[in-house]
């Protein structure tokens, strides 16, 4: 290992540059310099490659830049971005954390990272960052972090801990559509039916063109035996994305519960041959159909 003279960064022995701060290593290496102009057009010549999807070219320029400035918590924050946008989602994390050691404020690395910690299924590290979120930014409103945050707990099985979060992102938006769907989710898991349907019914008055919504809502209404309001509410789902293959599988279980046999059938047929896999439809549609013939 060779220590840095410059910032004593531990480098590999056959390093020319360091790693940290990108000093020399070796007396019969020069220093190499990037002057700030020189990383401002670096800067704006990767954006311009990100704008027209050339991801392989931008975390290049980034890297570049960061040969000659590894201390750019912004160009960290930038080349985690690209990385991320490639599916590299290990280097992404790694990114997104360098951004983080050299400016522990910096409240949009603390949000990507915690989205995609929550991506990967690191939800333990999620709440964590998101967390992280409000506490530096206490005074402002920050319902999407809560409402994320919320998610992570979902995930995590905390369920009564995503309900918190939930309702603290609508106290922040009253009308924030995807809060009031996530927490109609949390409240069908916990069977509060009466409760599922309102928040269901606040998120499409907020935004009407949800199908999972609007099937989300048809579910908690069969809990309910609601059965005529239930099929309304798949049939909207249906009208915007008439290939939702769930929206059908339920709509059959309306009809079946409503003793339109030959409806149910149709549906389920329907449901089937837009996902074949799903085992659940066929065995409802054979039971069905022998139940017909007999």
């Amino acid at each position: 290992m060779v220590t840095c003279k410059e910032c004593e960064q531990e480098n590999p022995d056959k390093h020319k540059y360091c790693f940290e701060c990108g000093a020399s290593l070796r007396s019969d290496v020069p220093q190499r310099e990037v002057t700030q102009e020189q990383a401002d057009k670096l800067i704006n010549l990767s954006f311009a490659f990100e704008i027209n999807d050339l991801v392989e070219q931008a975390i290049s320029a980034y890297s570049a830049i960061l040969e000659g400035h590894p201390n750019y918590a912004d160009v960290h924050y930038k080349l985690a971005n690209a990385f991320e946008a490639k599916e590299m989602a290990g280097k992404a994390i790694s990114e997104y954390q360098h951004a983080i050691k050299l400016n522990p404020n910096y409240v949009d690395a603390h949000r990507k990272l915690g989205e995609l910690y929550s991506d990967e299924g690191l939800y333990e590290q999620a709440i964590e960052e998101f967390k992280q979120v409000l506490s530096i930014k206490i005074k402002h409103g920050y319902a999407d972090v809560h409402n994320n945050l919320g998610v992570a707990y979902e995930r995590a099985g905390k369920l009564p801990q995503s309900i918190a979060a939930y309702k603290k992102a609508l106290s922040i938006n009253p009308r924030y559509a995807k809060a009031h769907f996530n927490l109609g989710n949390a409240y069908l898991a916990k069977e509060a039916f009466d409760d599922a349907v309102a928040e269901y019914q606040a998120s499409l008055s907020t935004y009407s063109r949800d199908p999972i919504c609007y099937n989300n809502l048809g579910i908690a209404l069969s809990c309910q035996q609601k059965y005529q309001q239930a099929s309304a509410a798949f049939k909207q789902a249906l009208e915007l994305d008439p290939k939702y293959a769930r929206a059908h599988h339920n709509m059959g279980n309306v009809y079946y519960e409503l003793s339109e046999i030959d409806k149910a059938i149709g549906e389920y047929r329907e449901a089937l041959s837009l996902d074949p896999s799903d085992t659940e439809t066929q065995e409802l549609l054979e039971r069905l159909t022998e139940l017909r013939t007999r």
